[in-house]
């Protein structure tokens, strides 16, 4: 299971922002995950609750984000694929239905901490501070 080499990362990044911003909470991560990837969103969240226990993370709310694929051609079209073959095992291929020819997988492919929520560094009663893109 890949996912816990990449809850580690999160963590670790999440854990460097909120050390930034002089936090020693963080209340919330949210993340973007996706579609094309090879991520199973719910274990990703387990992984990340079980490594994240004796952290400032450990009580913190974790939301994920679906990412659509969307592909690009050089003809101009970018639109959401009809389907998504994989070549090479894991490379889509991805043929634009305007010009025939073979398109980039522009976003889709996301795998990131877009922000973490940490409490107002002045008082605990405030609201909380959102670091967004934290990577």
């Amino acid at each position: 299971m890949h996912e816990i080499s990449i809850a580690k990362g999160i963590l670790d990044r999440a854990l460097e922002a909120a050390d930034a911003h002089g936090a020693d909470r963080i209340d919330e991560l949210t993340l973007e995950i996706g579609r094309v990837t090879h991520v199973n969103p719910e274990q990703l969240e387990f992984c990340l609750e079980a490594i994240t226990e004796s952290t400032p993370a450990a009580d913190a709310t974790i939301r994920t984000q679906p990412v659509e694929p969307v592909a690009a051609c050089d003809c101009g079209w970018r639109d959401t694929p009809d389907e998504l073959a994989l070549a090479g095992g894991f490379a889509p291929d991805i043929k634009c239905p305007e010009c025939g020819n073979r398109a980039e997988l522009v976003s889709g492919r996301e795998c990131r901490l877009s922000s973490i929520e940490v409490p107002d560094e002045t008082t605990m009663d405030r609201p909380a501070t959102r670091a967004e893109n934290p990577q």
